[in-house]
């Protein structure tokens, strides 16, 4: 199971907490992950779909009086599995600690999960050899755009990491 981007991931992680129906996740979304995500209505339903052909949720019908039935979603195994592999693996790229690394953290802390510092870890790892791997060939001459261009990327990198080690610090006490 693997999903490009993680919004798959992030309703799997609702789902961790126990089933819900399509509304309640959306619910869920909006008043937790707010800040760092958005999803509309229409967007959770369709993933939700998607991910119940992929075996990652499963649903039932809670029947209503004078209502159409309520579609209850729970995570399944493989789902469970997927989403643990997902939240201790590091973002590849310095754009997705915005929203998927966030994520991830948010779910650290909401499931109380063991090992945050180990993923921050891992994170501050990959993007230190995305550091190294910055350095410019010294027999390439650069243009004025190239150069701000690289400068922005290693200045953007080096902030992140120095975010990271300061987000250890407030993970470190709890998880």
């Amino acid at each position: 199971m693997s999903f490009k981007l993680s919004p798959e991931y992030a309703l799997l992680g609702i789902l961790m907490t126990g089933p819900k129906h399509g509304y309640e996740m959306h619910s869920y979304f909006s008043s937790n992950m707010h800040q760092f995500w958005r999803l509309s209505m229409s967007q959770i339903y369709a993933l939700l779909k998607r991910m119940e052909k992929n075996g990652v949720v499963i649903s039932k019908g809670e029947w209503q009086n004078n209502r159409p039935a309520k579609k209850i979603f729970s995570i399944t195994q493989t789902g469970k599995e997927g989403f643990l592999n997902w939240i201790y693996s590091p973002v590849n790229h310095v754009r997705n600690l915005r929203i998927e690394f966030m994520a991830k953290l948010f779910f650290i802390k909401e499931l109380k999960l063991e090992r945050a510092t180990d993923i921050i870890d891992k994170q501050i790892e990959i993007l230190q050899e995305k550091l190294h791997l910055m350095q410019p060939p010294k027999e390439k001459i650069m243009d004025e755009f190239q150069k701000a261009l690289h400068s922005f990327k290693i200045a953007q990198t080096t902030s992140a990491i120095n975010w990271l080690k300061e987000c250890k610090t407030f993970f470190s006490c709890k998880y």
